[in-house]
């Protein structure tokens, strides 16, 4: 249930003066956005195409990478992904649909494959999500999410399997300000967990720091800096060692127009254009 953690990180108060959310992983199919900041803006549609090259050569022909729809309130409805292959395009589509402000279904269509998530939410406190082959129309599996809360600043989200038995959990922890400042996802039948750290200055995200015991163990840093309120640089780092530099830039109606990446390891360049449609005033 990824889209269960996308939604209950949507509370972090990360007001930076920009539509992306940099508590969030970028170009992905799900959602990585402000639905507030896209509704206030009007945006309609988001298109991202993409150029890299490596160092001592030129860009290569920007490809169209990303395609994000959104509804009058600022929703995702729709997101494609195009991963250009030797002879052809692969094309990936998440479809959502929403009740009474909550995520009632999610389609996804990769290939030959068709499947839907549908979720049925009983008030605040559990959340059953039912996977469906629309290929066979067969029930892949029936999950159901139990939401408790401990104490004042915490949060728990027990998953559990299609016999009743629970799988992972995951802690948020909030700040005075309401701000997620911890998450922890712990696996049942081990002692494997994924750990994630927030930290502020006021409403702004400075440091997101990202951490696990599961396999080679790693640490990794991402931090923030902003100019006149809006994001403005990220700098990544894993164990201690600088791998990634994210620059924006943005248009004359104050919203990202390009997301710059230099990748230090591979020793390359890739630039993420964005291109706006909005809906008629």
């Amino acid at each position: 249930m990824r889209f269960l953690f996308l939604f209950c990180t949507s509370v972090l108060a990360i007001n930076a003066f920009s539509q992306l959310n940099p508590s969030r992983e970028w170009f992905t199919l799900e959602g990585f956005f402000h639905a507030k900041r896209i509704h206030n803006k009007g945006i309609m549609r988001i298109q991202v195409r993409k150029s890299e090259k490596k160092d001592d050569a030129i860009f290569n022909e920007e490809d169209h990478v990303g395609t994000y729809v959104f509804d009058q309130q600022g929703r995702l409805i729709q997101s494609r992904r195009f991963v250009k292959l030797s002879r052809r395009i692969d094309t990936s589509t998440y479809e959502y649909v929403y009740k009474d402000k909550k995520l009632i279904q999610r389609v996804e269509k990769q290939g030959a494959f068709n499947f839907s998530y549908n979720y049925q939410w009983f008030g605040d406190t559990a959340i059953v999500e039912i996977k469906r082959d629309e290929n066979t129309l067969d029930t892949n599996y029936t999950h159901r999410t139990a939401v408790s809360k401990p104490s004042q600043d915490r949060l728990k989200y027990t998953y559990y399997n299609s016999i009743g038995r629970p799988m992972k959990s995951i802690w948020l922890k909030k700040n005075l300000f309401g701000q997620i400042s911890y998450r922890r996802e712990s696996y049942a039948r081990s002692i494997s967990f994924i750990a994630d750290s927030f930290d502020y200055n006021a409403t702004e995200l400075q440091k997101w720091l990202k951490w696990n015991n599961i396999g080679k163990q790693s640490k990794i840093l991402k931090e923030f800096t902003y100019v006149d309120g809006m994001l403005d640089f990220i700098q990544v780092s894993k164990d201690g060692q600088l791998i990634a530099k994210y620059a924006l830039l943005y248009n004359s109606n104050e919203l990202v127009s390009s997301v710059v990446i230099r990748n230090v390891i591979k020793k390359t360049i890739s630039v993420y254009r964005l291109q706006y449609e909005y809906f008629v005033q």
